[in-house]
């Protein structure tokens, strides 16, 4: 084997020199971690169940003693971890500069969803935070890939790495996510037979280097060989350039999109004499190489700032240049295996309680076998033998006897739960329902008051996750200009997790400007960073939302609520059809239908634009059709109240003189009826005064008829 390079100021250019310059840095990472590996794979097999010291365990083994593992620190990490998986931080990206705009950036957040979705980014993330809380750190990388075996597009994918233990990095890295590293090394195995297709002119030499956790003997096999990927961090020199736009780039970056940025209109910007704005400068070049344990057999440029691997960290201590790592596992071993012992010597007391001798004089026992496992076995009977003298007479010695059961001190418990308790101190979670007082009842804000301290003492773990997680998000927007720079229909996803297809790297013309092009959703131009959302996932929100919307239409704003966003409220409903349902509601609001329409193939949005160009166009002519329709029937109903008006005023007219007529012709007749009845009244005066003048002269004609009757009726004598 070739001897290891010592000039560390001159960078390795020959696949020799390189070859050599990754041994020595391997063999640094090597001892600089070793004493953390050989802790870090303690821990590991502790959490795992070995938690007895093995002279230990091996001395209670030969004696035939019990060796119990209650194993509390599985179920302590598990809650940890299962925590992090449920408030899984997610990316946002949010527009910065350089003609990046928030459009944009919907779409590039949705693209880096997508990426996610599709490597089951969940699983590497998890990987690494649960390598993290157990050892004290744990890796994921960025690779690119093929669509297809006949596609030329290629597509980002995060990869998880199982075993933090065959990582090597730079030690220089300080930072908790690893993006200031400049170099680092992983092994990794390979199929014997795809070695030998990807370079067939290549001798089949594992990579023999290893430290503890990644040693040679456990990788040999007849399929697979162990090869080694390294990864470094170059300043090469290029020309810094200013654009037209304002942006800044290196010459070799423009040269790359140069076709993009001429469709665009954007070149190199120039002085007062015509010359182009550049300076000397130097730019970070990342490169990859794979080695075999003899010679690099490959070798790659790789586009981006950082070198695509993530670390995500545990505990960290810097103690006089000394760094130690170290998950939640190490401080939990003491109290643990003082936990395992006192269970342990608990149950072997009580187990030793029905095994308890009896006694009894010499020779009871003989002829009868039973005794000797009296202690042990449930006998229906047990027969002895009664003891006689010499004279064959029965001596007066009393039956076997079984001595008192075996009782466990009231220590024995108490030493059990004090371990119990100092190990749920330890973890962080010294409030659990079952080390309470007994009959203390705990309301429930006190509950989510303990649960909040519980996670405050694991915090870190959740916030290193967070930051590597967000350095992903950075790494795959550098990246995305490089792989995703050519026009095609791509899928994104939303933050509600619903995909739809976009148009990206377009050329569309201007709307302002019908002879100049744009590209539209150009992912190759404008700065973005990285925003994280944390606490509860979309679906714990979801959940939320749906009971906060149906509260919400229970209030004066429900009937608003629902005309606007009725397939919203379906939507974070939790029972099956609810997003069929949701789909078939959004139509009916105007920003459900635009997203509709944006979902469908880019045929179908240009017959239903047409199509929805036409019904505003008819829309348009029914509302003038409609204002004409009611001006003229606002014209037509005043002509008609003129006329009414005018009607009923000549009506009015004639009713008043056909009144004062009425009243006239009612006034005559009512003199005439007087009058008639003054004549009337005279006559009958007349008639009246007739009548008695008549009757007057009728009596006085009467009177005198009736005097000269009288007179004719006496004598003469009588006439004297």
């Amino acid at each position: 084997m070739p001897e290891v390079p010592r000039d560390e100021d001159v960078e390795a250019e020959t696949d020799e020199a390189i070859w050599l310059e990754c041994a020595d840095r391997f063999r640094i990472a090597e001892e600089v971690d070793s004493n953390n590996r050989l802790m870090a794979i303690d821990d590991l097999e502790f959490a795992d169940g070995q938690q007895w010291p093995d002279d230990l365990y091996n001395l209670r083994k030969i004696q035939r003693r019990p060796s119990l593992t209650i194993n509390m620190t599985a179920m302590l990490v598990r809650r940890v971890i299962n925590n992090m998986r449920e408030q899984r931080p997610r990316i946002k990206v949010h527009p910065v500069g350089d003609g990046a705009d928030i459009d944009d950036a919907r779409v590039a957040g949705g693209l880096i969803r997508h990426i996610e979705n599709r490597s089951n980014a969940e699983v590497a993330y998890d990987c690494a935070g649960e390598s993290a809380v157990r050892m004290g750190w744990g890796f994921w990388r960025i690779i690119g890939e093929y669509v297809d075996e006949k596609s030329f597009e290629q597509e980002l994918k995060i990869v998880p790495i199982r075993n933090a233990l065959t990582c090597y990095i730079d030690p220089g890295a300080t930072l908790p996510d690893g993006s200031d590293m400049q170099w680092f090394i992983i092994s990794q195995k390979m199929k014997r037979k795809d070695f030998k297709r990807h370079y067939p002119n290549e001798e089949l030499s594992e990579w023999l280097m290893g430290a503890a956790g990644d040693s040679q003997h456990q990788w040999e096999s007849k399929e697979d060989i162990r090869l080694a990927e390294y990864y470094r961090v170059r300043q090469v020199k290029d020309t810094l350039l200013k654009l037209t736009d304002g942006r800044t780039m290196y010459r070799s970056e423009f040269r790359r999109q140069q076709h993009a940025f001429e469709l665009a209109g954007i070149g190199v910007a120039k002085n007062e004499f015509d010359k182009e704005i550049s300076r000397p400068s130097t730019r970070r070049q990342v490169q990859w190489f794979r080695l075999t344990g003899r010679r690099v057999v490959d070798r790659r440029d790789l586009p981006g700032r950082w070198i695509p691997v993530v670390r995500c960290e545990g505990n960290v201590l810097d103690i006089n240049g000394d760094v130690r790592r170290k998950g939640m596992v190490r401080d939990l071993k003491d109290p643990a295996r003082m936990f395992n012992y006192w269970e342990t010597a608990k149950t072997e007391k009580l187990a030793l309680s029905s095994k308890a001798p009896w006694v009894m004089a010499e020779g009871q026992d003989d002829g009868h076998p039973e005794w000797d496992d009296a202690n042990q076995k449930p006998y229906s009977r047990l027969i002895y033998k009664i003891l006689t003298d010499q004279n064959g007479q029965p001596m007066q010695v009393p039956p076997p006897m079984r001595q008192p059961a075996i009782e466990v001190e009231q220590g024995f418990s108490e030493a059990a739960a004090g371990a119990a308790k100092n190990l749920m101190f330890v973890a962080g979670m010294p409030h659990e329902p079952g080390l309470d007082a007994p009959g203390t009842v705990v309301s429930g804000i006190a509950l989510r008051k303990r649960q909040a301290m519980s996670d405050i003492s694991h915090f870190q773990y959740y916030d290193n996750q967070t930051m590597a997680i967000a350095h992903t998000g950075r790494i795959l927007l550098d990246l995305i200009p490089e792989y995703y720079s050519e026009a095609r229909m791509q899928r994104i996803i939303g933050e509600d997790g619903v995909p739809q297809m976009v148009a990206i790297n377009q050329r569309v013309p201007k709307p302002e400007s019908p002879g100049i092009f744009e590209i539209k959703h150009n992912m190759s131009v404008g700065r973005y960073d990285v925003v994280m959302d944390t606490g509860p996932g979309y679906e714990t929100k979801r959940q939320e939302a749906a009971e906060s919307m149906i509260d919400l239409l229970k209030t004066p704003l429900g009937e608003a609520v629902v005309k606007t966003g009725a397939d919203l409220i379906v939507r974070n409903m939790d029972f099956p059809g609810a997003d069929d349902l949701a789909d078939r509601l959004a139509p009916l609001s105007p920003q459900g239908l635009q997203q509709t329409i944006q979902q469908l193939p880019k045929q179908a949005q240009g017959i239903v634009t047409a199509m929805q160009t036409q019904l505003q166009q008819a829309q348009q002519t029914i509302s003038q059709l409609q204002l004409e329709i009611k001006y003229k029937s606002q014209i037509e109903q005043g002509w008609m109240a003129v006329e009414r008006e005018k009607t009923q005023t000549d009506a009015q007219v004639k009713a008043n003189d056909a009144a004062l007529k009425a009243h006239q012709a009612a006034t005559d007749v009512h003199t005439k009826a007087q009058a008639s009845i003054a004549v009337a009244e005279i006559g009958a005066a007349g008639k009246i005064l007739d009548t008695h003048a008549k009757a007057g002269h009728d009596r006085r004609a009467q009177a005198a008829e009736l005097a000269a009757a009288e007179r004719a009726e006496k004598p003469n004598g009588a006439q004297k």
